[in-house]
């Protein structure tokens, strides 16, 4: 049963942001008190390790979120616009994902599955999609074709990838969910050598796009060629990539990743997009002439894990795909305009489109210049199966950001469970300063199987 936002969490009422990672360390001292590690059992039987043709695994994971509404916020205008007005913003989602992995000679495929339930403010909302299932072909081991939908993940970075030129965006605050892939037909060629080139790989592939076959991806009508060409040199990973003209504009790029330390890694991409459409709008919140312009986009990172178990990520990302601070803020204004208003004729012609998360100036990071931070530390003090963690993404355009504060407990077998908040800080008319929210706080519990 689903609880008003009238009647529910009251404990949570009078909450405000100097509290919430207050009440993380509370959680840490009461979880770390529940017990001690529990002990594994191991037997060893030969027909474990026998290799089964066919595997299925996947998890099912409960995730509760609340959060205190930001009313005067744009994004929370967008969302609530005709609806009644919430102090409390709750959802409950339930999700299901089935891997299963077939293998036998040189055949094998593949399906990913990702069912989910929501129950919110606007009642149940039930989606089922084949994130991936494709079949490959291996010949031999240098070589390998795949044909089907699949997620294919380029690039070096951990919260945004600008050579990601044939995937779904990242969530930024949770880049390692799972994906839905593209409708490809691919291969892999990879060859070894022992001197400073060790490793050369190339991975072409087709990417159709029609009214049916992956319509998100642009204009339809398209055969799109892509290909990545990596190699390992001198311990170096260097990947180019390139996508021709067709649904979208021609774009070509590279990354690389290297150890510098045994502790300590670099990595960077580098984008190069031509004919990029940014949108604007008029004084009168009409969709204005649009800007087309070459564009470059830009990721420099690092990674490094102390002694103590500590990892560090830092990442600065140039979005030359992004939007300008004054078409940033235009889009602002015209929000609350119509918000102040009621005007349903000035927010239909904004460009939002039916799904808020995807506008091209309500989605995540929508801007040019941002920065990410994050930490965690597994098992600090030795306590066992305990990881606390802090991710700050920063908008450096116009100064707001958000500080997300985690804690995860794998201290039961084939469980996972997270806490999280996050905190967005912003003045009016900034990134954060207009999210719908004034915090929000999420756990998920998590079964594998």
């Amino acid at each position: 049963m689903r609880c008003s936002a009238s009647t529910s969490c009251p404990v949570f009422r009078n909450l405000d942001k100097r509290h919430i990672v207050s009440c993380l360390s509370f959680l840490l001292l009461i979880t770390s008190a529940t017990g001690q590690a529990q002990q594994d059992e191991y037997s060893f039987e030969i027909e474990e390790y026998v290799p089964k043709p066919f595997k299925l695994i996947g998890y099912v994971e409960a995730k509760p979120e609340y959060a205190r509404a930001n009313q005067e916020g744009a994004l929370y205008q967008l969302q609530f616009y005709g609806l009644p007005p919430q102090d409390y913003i709750e959802r409950f989602t339930g999700t299901l994902e089935l891997d299963g992995r077939f293998h036998k000679d040189m055949f094998s495929a593949k399906f990913l599955t990702h069912s989910e339930v929501v129950w919110d403010y606007l009642g149940e909302e039930i989606d089922h999609e084949l994130f991936e299932g494709y079949f490959s072909l291996q010949p031999n081991p240098g070589l390998t074709l795949d044909a089907g939908k699949k997620t294919m993940r380029w690039g070096k970075g951990y919260a945004w990838n600008p050579v990601a030129f044939v995937e779904r965006a990242k969530d930024a605050g949770d880049p390692d969910l799972s994906r839905e892939g593209y409708w490809i037909v691919a291969a892999d060629w990879i060859r070894s050598f022992s001197g400073a080139l060790q490793t050369l790989a190339f991975t072409p592939l087709i990417l159709p796009v029609r009214d049916d076959i992956n319509s998100e991806f642009g204009k339809p009508g398209n055969n799109n060629l892509a290909g990545k060409l990596y190699l390992l040199y001198k311990d170096t990973d260097i990947d180019f990539m390139f996508l021709s003209d067709g649904s979208r504009s021609p774009r070509v790029g590279m990354d690389f990743s290297r150890n510098i330390a045994p502790n300590f890694e670099i990595h960077g991409e580098l984008a190069f997009i031509k004919d990029v459409t940014h949108l604007t709008l008029t004084p009168e919140c009409r969709v204005g002439t649009p800007r087309v312009e070459d564009e470059i986009s830009y990721l420099l990172g690092t990674r490094y894990r102390t002694d103590n178990n500590v990892t560090l990520i830092w990442e600065y990302y140039y979005n030359g795909l992004g939007n300008r601070v004054e078409d940033q803020q235009q889009f602002y204004r015209c929000v609350h305009r119509a918000w102040e208003e009621q005007d349903d004729n000035l927010i239909a012609q904004l460009p939002v489109g039916k799904d808020i998360d995807k506008g091209p100036f309500s989605k995540p990071n929508p801007m040019r210049k941002y920065m990410n931070f994050r930490v965690w530390w597994t098992e600090p003090r030795n306590l066992l199966y305990l990881t606390p963690g802090l991710q700050v993404l920063f908008n450096l355009d116009d100064d707001s950001f958000s500080v997300s504060p985690d804690l995860s407990y794998i201290g039961f077998e084939k469980w996972n469970i997270r806490l999280r908040a996050t905190v967005p800080f912003g003045d009016p008319l900034t990134e954060w300063g207009e999210k719908p929210n004034d915090y929000k706080l999420e756990l998920r519990v998590r079964y594998y199987f």
